[in-house]
């Protein structure tokens, strides 16, 4: 019987996927906002990590002042997410499997990344510039 995430085809067109690990992660996480960054830390419990963007999409993280900006962590099996507002109480904080965004598309048209079949709450599509979204694409569909 075959896994049905592993018969789904990277899209055509994508960059080579990062296989050295960033020789220092903790300069490129220090560009989050501290909350954030703890949070990343937490979910990336010291995994090699590949990539690190900041999304131009920003959530409800259940604070008053503001929303919370998108963070994307890619490591050797999953992608950790995350943001947080000034105080608040409900940070969007996930690390989901590869094996669960077999489905990702990235829309040139409208600059998204949709990370698919796994869902995150509120969230519908994140903004990312076509190099970085297809990077971020290029880690999911990679071969392990």
């Amino acid at each position: 019987m075959s896994n049905a995430s592993s018969s789904i085809a990277a899209p055509a067109g994508l960059p080579p996927a990062l296989t050295q690990p960033l020789a220092a992660p903790s300069g490129v996480l220090a560009r989050m906002p501290r909350r954030t960054r703890a949070l990343a830390e937490r979910l990336i419990d010291r995994q090699d990590v590949f990539l690190v963007l900041r999304t131009g999409t920003k959530v409800d993280v259940a604070s008053w002042l503001a929303r919370g900006r998108v963070w994307l962590v890619a490591l050797e099996d999953s992608l950790v997410v995350v943001a947080t507002g000034m105080a608040g109480p409900r940070p969007l904080a996930e690390r989901i499997g590869y094996d669960r965004l077999r489905e990702s598309q990235y829309n040139h048209v409208t600059g998204q990344l949709a990370l698919s079949p796994a869902k995150l709450a509120g969230v519908r599509g994140l903004n990312l510039p076509p190099i970085e979204g297809c990077q971020m694409l290029a880690q999911i569909y990679r071969e392990r």
